[in-house]
């Protein structure tokens, strides 16, 4: 197990410096900003303490808070997709919920893209109600939150496909 959280740690460092150094400079069409860190809360194994997991959404949250000077949207959605990572998980991969690396082993690719997809559809609607907190500005939240998804669900399934061991 030790193993697994060194390479979860590392894997963890290195997604978030790419979106601080990188993702967080890339505007496509003006706005849109693509999330690779939420790789992170997608390939955590489904079968480990769903506390610790928490605690590594608002840490992860906070880091980004931190140094990209937001008022607490990535800790509120980094939180939010962690709690919500297991009803998410039932729902999208069915009965093979329960196994630690659903994604790699045991399941459709359809219920794989779904779970990516409604990982990261939540993330990123949390992340934009947090960031506009104001109702008048929902046509943006939804321009941003439909774009983001798009574009990191490509990344990140670009990523899961590439990284992907062989069996």
């Amino acid at each position: 197990m030790i193993p697994y959280y060194t390479r979860f740690s590392l894997l963890a460092f290195i997604l978030l410096i790419l979106q601080i150094l990188v993702f967080d400079n890339i505007h496509l069409f003006g706005f849109s900003n693509p999330a690779i860190y939420i790789f992170i809360f997608i390939t955590y194994r489904l079968d480990l303490d769903q506390f610790g997991f928490i605690a590594i959404g608002f840490f992860t949250g906070l880091f980004l808070d931190l140094v990209t000077q937001s008022p607490g949207a990535h800790s509120i959605a980094g939180v939010s997709i962690a709690f919500l990572r297991s009803i998410i998980s039932r729902f999208a991969l069915g009965a093979n919920f329960n196994q630690p690396n659903a994604l790699s082993t045991g399941s459709l690719w359809s219920n794989k893209m779904v779970y990516i997809f409604l990982m990261i559809l939540t993330h990123q609607l949390i992340f934009s109600f947090i960031l506009y907190f104001n109702m008048a500005h929902l046509w943006v939240i939804i321009k941003h939150t439909v774009a983001n998804t798009f574009f990191s669900f490509v990344l990140i399934t670009a990523s899961l496909t590439l990284f992907q061991t062989k069996k």
